[in-house]
């Protein structure tokens, strides 16, 4: 025990504090005694779990969720008698350092609700927009806050008590946001521009790679590509395996020759992370066998475990549902995205094929052991109040259903916080702005349904020191919420302030 002390102790003098120094047995706030030291040592699949720098109070809360019920223990019970320590006598470690201020600003921006599908004139919220707002963690064991804000590009570090350590800015390289990826060697944005003239030596999309500490690497470029306006009424979203850097997005496309009209469909691409050469691309009209679809109001992807890419589209007309598609000659790792697809319909929507009027807006995507996972409200076909739906597909053929969660209706976008592949969090929010949470699990079971002093962003939760956390901004500097795996819920702004 000396010896690993010591080694911890000096890792911290030549590294600074990634790596926690933890107390002896201690009280916890409501009054428990736990070793959080014991319970790594004790618990190998627990350490692996949680990133070196967790607190002790993060490992706490597990072992009040899970580890006591799992037979766990949080002491040496052999060695360590509790009635020995006292409250008001832990060690000195265990005393809270104040974090020392930062002179920083934040950047103030507005993304509450804007993980809700946007309303433009007569449109009823029927398309997502590009997501402006992201976090990861970064390599100083801090996260990192991306946005663009006003076509600025924003990049603020934090220190885990969300104070601003460093912060600088990004160009714009063309006129359209598309978005952030924060992969795991390197950074990437997407930019576009349109193409009014319809010149298939255009630039359209442009993917521009960074290293972590911010120096520009390459870029891949995307001409011509059946497209005028790339990004148009959906998103960008990406995902990596191995050296290859998968992108799913939408376009609006040339003047059919069929009708003369501009429409509006999916886009994938396929680029390779160490020359940043664009090995494949979807973009031409085809067909649903394919991984097509049209229109295409909100894009997801990911690479699941056995390394299959996996989509899911929000189409209003070829098809008309929301819909998962798992490639089946492409994998992850590979430099191909094209091919074939198996499919799997979630909700088929009523109406004309074409009519941009579903009722619903898709708002989370994850992959659990067994499944995969997506969150969605839905009015029912009948143009009324949304309520919130659950999707569950079957790794094992595909097979989909859904389940109602709510019966209040007016509920918004809501998203989805993976904790790992036995499930994670469902957030929401309804017309008023209350916010609501619940678990789900591998299987599509819901837990019971809470409510917080919360909201959402269209800022993607993410997973850090065994907390899901993301932050939400009004006019402001952010506040960072945190959900435990308690489901204990807190807010911090910014800087302490």
């Amino acid at each position: 025990m000396k010896k690993k002390l010591l080694i911890t102790a000096l890792a911290v003098m030549l590294f600074g504090s990634s790596l926690p120094v933890y107390a002896a047995p201690e009280y916890m706030a409501d009054g428990g005694v736990f070793d959080a030291e014991w319970y790594l040592e004790q618990n190998p699949d627990i350490a692996a779990a949680f990133p070196a720098d967790v607190s002790a109070e993060v490992l706490y809360q597990h072992y009040i969720a899970f580890g006591a019920r799992e037979g766990r223990t949080p002491y040496n019970a052999a060695t360590f008698d509790p009635t020995s320590l006292q409250p008001g006598q832990n060690p000195p470690e265990n005393t809270e350092v104040t974090p020392v201020p930062s002179s920083l600003k934040p950047a103030i921006s507005s993304n509450t609700g804007a993980q809700n599908y946007r309303w433009y004139s007569n449109n009823n919220w029927n398309w997502a927009e590009p997501v402006k707002s992201y976090l990861y963690e970064n390599q100083l064991g801090g996260i990192t806050r991306v946005e663009c804000i006003n076509g600025q590009i924003v990049v603020e570090d934090y220190d885990n008590s969300f104070y601003l350590r460093e912060s600088r800015t990004i160009p714009m390289e063309l006129s359209i946001w598309g978005g952030f990826y924060a992969g795991k060697d390197y950074n990437f944005f997407i930019f576009g521009q349109e193409n009014p003239s319809q010149d298939n030596s255009r630039e359209v999309v442009r993917v521009v790679k960074y290293s972590k500490d911010w120096t520009r690497l390459g870029q891949a470029s995307l001409r011509g590509a059946n497209t005028t306006v790339p990004f148009d009424a959906g998103v960008v979203r990406c995902a990596e395996s191995g050296d290859y850097l998968y992108i799913r997005t939408c376009h609006e496309m040339y003047a059919s020759s069929r009708d003369g009209k501009n429409h509006q469909a999916n886009m994938t691409l396929a680029i390779r992370q160490s020359d940043m050469a664009l090995t494949d691309s979807y973009h031409i009209v085809m067909n649903s066998s394919v991984g097509y679809v049209s229109h295409s109001f909100n894009q997801f992807v990911l690479i699941d475990q056995n390394k299959n890419i996996v989509t899911l589209d929000h189409g209003d007309a070829y098809p008309r549902s929301i819909v998962v598609m798992r490639y089946k000659g492409a994998k992850g790792g590979g430099d191909k995205f094209s091919g074939g697809v198996d499919s799997s319909t979630l909700i088929a929507f009523p109406g004309a094929t074409g009519d941009n009027y579903t009722g619903a807006s898709v708002g989370g995507f994850a992959e659990t052991a067994n499944s995969y996972i997506t969150a969605f409200n839905y009015d029912g076909g009948n143009h009324g109040a949304r309520e919130i739906y659950l999707g569950c597909t079957s790794k094992n053929g595909l097979n989909s259903t859904v389940t109602l969660l709510t019966q209040s209706a007016g509920m918004q976008t809501p998203m989805l916080a993976p904790t790992g592949p036995d499930g994670g969090y469902l957030m929401w929010t309804d017309a008023s702005g209350v916010f609501y949470y619940t678990r789900y699990t591998d299987g599509g079971t819901i837990g019971a349904i809470a409510t917080a002093d919360a909201a959402l962003s269209d800022c993607q939760p993410i997973l850090h020191n065994g907390e899901v956390v993301w932050y939400v901004t009004n006019g402001s500097i952010p506040v960072f919420y945190r959900l435990n795996a308690a489901g204990m819920l807190t807010k911090t702004i910014a800087n302490g302030q």
